[in-house]
């Protein structure tokens, strides 16, 4: 017995190796996530919905990366080995260049005195985690709003 699957057979005729697809609204996006598996799975998200995804692993390598590459977006952790991400926050800030590009704190710190840390640091955003998709993908679209408090159990 033998099970047509013509969904799949598709897929194979682009190549395992097959570029994301870019979107009309695709954004340049930086990752600063100490944690090389989420930074991967949140990367991966982001691509297959036609946004240019980069990493850093650390809040230091990700200043240097948002100066070189001026992201449309910067989704940083807080708990970073190097610098946490107020620190990254401030210094992104103070760059001209960066001073347009959405930032958005992505963090297991919820309270509201982090939420008030994120603001005073210069994030736009602060999502818990794990965020709510559709959530991440509105604040990566959204540009010069002001800061809100989003997790996974709001709406």
């Amino acid at each position: 017995m033998a099970v047509t699957l013509p969904l799949a057979a598709r897929a194979e005729g682009a190549g395992s190796h097959a570029s994301p697809r870019r979107g009309p609204c695709g954004k340049s996006v930086l990752i600063i996530e100490d944690n090389p598996d989420a930074a991967a799975s949140i990367g991966e998200l982001l691509e297959l919905e036609g946004h240019l995804v980069h990493l850093a692993g650390s809040g230091l390598s990700g200043i240097e990366k948002a100066r070189e590459l001026v992201p449309d977006a910067v989704l940083c952790d807080i708990g970073l080995p190097d610098m946490d991400g107020f620190a990254v926050a401030r210094a992104l800030r103070r760059m001209e260049a960066l001073r347009s590009t959405r930032l958005i704190a992505l963090t297991g710190y919820a309270s509201e005195g982090d939420l008030e840390q994120a603001r005073a640091a210069g994030f736009d955003e602060h999502m818990t985690k794990p965020p709510r998709i559709p959530a991440l993908l509105a604040a990566i679209a959204t540009s010069g709003e002001a800061l809100s408090g989003t997790g996974p159990g709001e709406s």
